[in-house]
């Protein structure tokens, strides 16, 4: 690429408003739309479709006429507008402004297709919503491509690849990197030194001068950069100001202002307003696909994948609902994605019809597996993970995990934490010595309610339910007792009985309310 001081790129998205819309809704792209600042009949009408503006269409006339003219114009309001007040609405509190600003999502995405390229990027749209949409800067200089044309073709198609139909000018400053991707189609690289010749044909509202100035332009008969151009900078300060002479050396190819790269942060959200409230899974689900694939898309620009995923839901009566869907380990399959939500959705379904959707994804690097050569590799996380949520589904909440030590010397103690494959597990170790008898103990849980009878202390007889008989054989009794300080504190005696019908039980006395119970069967 060209070693030259300065190399800027500029990446547009020719009418980003309807460029937007089509990223979320793809199936609009085949019919004229428009977008209104508002709803009614009087809104007047912002964007139009390349269809709609074929048909006659225009930017300015009110939502009634666009029909009148073409009557399968498809209305949308601009995200941001706000929405039609109802007359539940209208008697408490005023309307939330706005819904879902999938342009928001759509400049994210395009800054990310950019970041993918150069690590030097200018987002030209500001947090306040002011500035250019669909338009950002990087540095082509130093990018890891064979040529410029190279990184040009790179960003289109990876613009193309998260929904977007992007245009790419570079050239050695910032206006002329814009006003050639504004222009040109495609990929438009400008040449160092031949940009005045690049700029001279094209009208000078292309560099945006404000009213007074246009006005007075005009009135001297300038209507082409290249005519402004042959202006003395020093001379037109003097007539039309400090802003007047930024024109002329812009005009010059001669634009000083400095690439202002800003860091990117790794956010990534997607939202949707629905067109009708949902109350059932099906619909809702192939909604949320459509999501989870533009936020996997902008994920996969980065080499990133979803570690965890955020679901919120916007309720017809209640607000914003809140959902965190886990994820085993970090995944861009958005098959997997989608079951696991499905799942927590199923096991907790939302509390009224929704009307919105908003799904936000945690990155994360993915993990390098080391493989073993003597054994074959086994389930991966993804499946792992998918197999968990549909037994939590079946199973309910809390039952489904791994077993976790407790600090009790109760017997029957037993805790359930999140299954992780790489929490390593407690090791059980025998303290008998080797060679010999080695019994199982098949332990009951709940431990079973018998009866004991006994005379003069000496154990005769057990009976309990499906087995009994008189005793054989006794060894006990052993106490245990513990959690004193709490008002579940136990304390019991255990004793091992062989009875005549040939089994071996373990059995305790529970000294607070004298009742027997069987805890295992040997085997």
């Amino acid at each position: 690429m060209s070693t030259h001081a300065a190399r800027i790129a500029c990446v547009v998205v020719p009418n980003f408003a309807i460029a937007a819309l089509y990223r979320v809704e793809p199936a609009l792209r085949a019919i004229p739309v428009a977008l209104t600042d508002g709803p009614g009949p009087r809104a007047a009408i912002v964007a139009v479709s390349a269809a709609a503006a074929h048909l006659g269409v225009r930017t300015g006339l009110t939502a009634t006429q666009g029909t009148a003219i073409c009557t399968t114009l498809t209305l949308r309001p601009m995200p941001g507008a706000p929405p039609q007040p109802t007359a539940a609405a209208a008697s408490s509190a005023p309307p939330a402004s706005g819904g879902a600003d999938y342009r928001r999502a759509a400049q994210a995405a395009l800054c990310e297709v950019a970041a993918s390229c150069s690590p030097l990027i200018e987002d030209s749209h500001d947090d306040s919503g002011t500035g250019h949409g669909g338009l950002v800067y990087l540095n082509a200089r130093g990018a890891p491509f064979p040529s410029e044309h190279a990184l040009g073709a790179a960003l289109t198609a990876r613009a193309a690849h998260v929904g977007l139909e992007a245009h790419v000018g570079i050239a050695s400053t910032k206006t002329t990197a814009r006003l050639a991707a504004l222009t040109g189609s495609g990929v438009t690289v400008v040449s160092p030194g031949t940009e005045r010749r690049f700029l001279a044909p094209l009208g000078i509202d292309f560099l945006e001068p404000d009213p007074e100035r246009a006005a007075i332009l005009i009135r001297w008969g300038i209507t082409r950069i290249g005519q402004l151009a042959c202006l003395s900078p020093a001379a037109s300060g003097r007539r039309l100001g400090a802003l007047g002479a930024t024109l002329v050396r812009r005009a010059r190819g001669e634009d000083g202002s400095p690439l202002v790269p800003r860091p990117m942060p790794l956010a990534f959200e997607e939202e949707i307003d629905l067109d009708y409230d949902i109350d059932t899974l099906e619909p809702l689900a192939f909604v949320l696909r459509g999501c989870l694939d533009r936020l996997l898309a902008r994920l996969a620009l980065r080499a990133l994948a979803c570690d965890e995923l955020r679901l919120s839901l916007r309720l017809a009566t209640q607000g914003w609902e809140e959902r965190i869907v886990a994820v085993a380990a970090p995944t861009t399959d958005a098959k997997v994605l989608l079951t696991l939500a499905r799942l927590h959705l199923e096991t907790h379904p939302p509390a009224a019809s929704v009307e919105a959707i908003r799904v936000a994804a945690r990155p994360a690097h993915v993990r390098a597996a080391q493989l073993d050569l003597y054994r074959p590799a086994g389930p991966a996380p993804e499946r792992l993970a998918t197999t968990l949520a549909r037994l939590t589904a079946i199973c309910g909440t809390g039952r489904v995990g791994q077993p976790a030590i407790v600090n009790s010397h109760r017997p029957e103690a037993i805790a359930l934490m999140p299954f992780d494959p790489d929490t390593p597990q407690p090791q059980l170790r025998s303290t008998l010595p080797p060679g010999s008898c080695r019994l199982a103990l098949r332990a009951i849980r709940p431990p079973r309610p018998v009866e004991v009878f006994d005379t003069r202390g000496e154990l005769d007889f057990v009976r309990g339910e499906g087995f009994g008989g008189r005793v054989v054989a006794v060894a006990g009794p052993w106490r245990l007792a513990g959690e004193w300080w709490t008002a579940d504190g136990f304390t019991r005696d255990y004793y091992d009985v062989s009875l005549s019908d040939g089994g071996i039980y373990r059995i305790y006395r529970d000294r607070r309310t004298t009742m027997w119970f069987v805890e295992g069967e040997y085997d």
